[in-house]
């Protein structure tokens, strides 16, 4: 079976992937983090080394969970870049508003799903620690995600539902 992927650009349903990568990025690099810092701090106390091997992992461990943290707040804004300028060219027909408009609050709902477990799994003992240093992150997926989705699929579907057609222009 083969999938029809041509076409398929800008529409809400495209906001749900966008809060499952978000999510998946944002979990990886959460666990990511944690396992890096266990292991550098396993790393640092072997006789081994000299002070300026570990001042060189002291370094790496000061700029992952920064880097890590950007990472994720930019690839959110590219995704929600790319789904608004990808439903500028999306032709939808204006009777489909009220299904996009169903679809917005499903996402919504999703996110805030989305985002309540994200806050259970950073709240975890062990995971704690870690996602407390993604500030950007615990912001964006924490309390606002909901609301980012909501603005993002709002000037989406002012987007789909307000691009000007010319009198007798046929939708395909």
């Amino acid at each position: 079976m083969k999938l029809n992927l041509m076409n398929k650009r800008g529409g809400i349903q495209t906001i749900i992937i966008m809060i499952i990568i978000l999510f998946g990025i944002a979990l990886a690099a959460i666990i990511f983090s944690k396992v890096f810092l266990d292991v550098t701090g396993e790393l640092k106390t072997c006789d081994e080394f000299s002070n300026n091997t570990i001042d060189t992992i002291e370094a790496a461990e000061m700029r992952t969970v920064p880097l890590l943290d950007y990472m994720i707040f930019f690839s959110l804004i590219a995704l929600m870049v790319g789904l608004i300028i990808s439903s500028i060219y999306l032709n939808v027909h204006p009777a489909v508003v009220m299904v996009l408009i169903i679809a917005l609050l499903v996402a919504v709902f999703f996110a805030g799903q989305i985002a309540n477990v994200f806050s259970d799994i950073t709240a975890d003992d062990q995971l704690s620690a870690t996602a407390g240093e993604f500030e950007l992150t615990n912001v964006v997926l924490g309390e606002y995600f909901p609301l980012i989705i909501l603005v993002v699929g709002i000037i989406v579907i002012i987007i789909l539902y307000g691009k000007s057609r010319r009198v007798g222009e046929v939708e395909v």
